[in-house]
C-alpha cells in the first residue's frame, strides 16, 4: 500500500506538467484495452485483495524471509521508474510522442537498458509474486501487462528507428529492451572497487 500510494503521488507531477502543456495523447484502442488489463492486475485486484477475503481460497504460503528481498525489488522498481522520469526530462510522454525538439537519451538508466520504465514494472509484477501470496492477485499484473509491453515496445523502438535512424540502431546494439547485457554487468570490477574501499576504510 505503502509503494501503491507512492507511485501515485510522484507521476502525478509528470502528469501534471504533461497536461499543462495539452499534447495529445497517443493509445489507440488496443492499448486501452491493454491499460485496462494492467488497472485490474496492478490496482483492483490487489486492494480488492487487501480488503477483502474474497481471495483467500487461493492464498499460498511462501517463507516468511522471501518478504524483505520482494520488498527490496519493489522499491528498485519504483526508484528505477522515477529515475527514468527523470533522466527523460521533458521528453516524457504517456503516450508514443515524438518533440520537435526530441533528442535520444542514453545516459543515466538509459545506459544500461533502452527501456528503464518498462523494465521498472516488470521488477514490481514479480516482487508482487512474492508480496501478495495468492494464486491470482499475485502474478496478476504480470501476467496482464505482458500483452501491453509487447505491443508498445514494438511500436515504440519503430518510431524511434524512424526518428533517429543509425543513432537509435546503434544504441540497440549496445543495449538490451529491458534486462542490462552480460557485459554490462563486470561483477569481479564491482568486486574489486567493494574490495578496495572496505580495505581503505579498515
Amino acid at each position: 500500500m505503502c509503494g501503491f500510494v507512492l507511485q501515485v503521488i510522484l507521476r502525478s507531477y509528470y502528469v501534471q506538467y504533461y497536461v499543462t502543456e495539452k499534447q495529445k495523447r497517443y493509445f489507440n484502442k488496443k492499448e486501452r484495452v491493454f491499460l485496462l488489463f494492467i488497472f485490474v492486475g496492478f490496482q483492483l485486484l490487489p486492494l480488492l485483495y487487501v480488503f477483502t477475503t474474497w481471495f483467500s481460497f487461493f492464498d499460498y504460503n511462501l517463507p516468511k524471509w522471501l518478504g524483505f528481498p520482494s520488498t527490496m525489488l519493489y522499491g528498485f522498481g519504483i526508484w528505477l521508474f522515477f529515475r527514468a522520469h527523470a533522466d527523460l526530462g521533458k521528453y516524457w510522454s504517456p503516450g508514443l510522442e515524438i518533440k520537435e525538439d526530441h533528442q535520444l537519451i542514453t545516459i543515466g538508466v538509459f545506459k544500461w537498458v533502452r527501456h528503464p520504465m518498462y523494465a521498472a514494472f516488470v521488477a514490481i509484477a514479480v516482487a508482487q509474486v512474492f508480496m501478495l501470496q495468492n494464486w491470482i492477485v499475485g502474478p496478476a499484473f504480470l501476467i496482464l501487462a505482458i500483452p501491453f509491453y509487447l505491443n508498445r515496445v514494438h511500436r515504440e523502438e519503430r518510431q524511434l528507428i524512424r526518428k533517429f535512424g543509425d543513432e537509435y540502431r546503434n544504441y540497440m546494439d549496445l543495449t538490451n529492451a529491458i534486462v542490462p547485457k552480460k557485459e554490462q554487468i563486470n561483477f569481479p570490477l564491482i568486486f574489486r572497487k567493494f574490495k578496495f574501499t572496505a580495505k581503505n576504510k579498515g
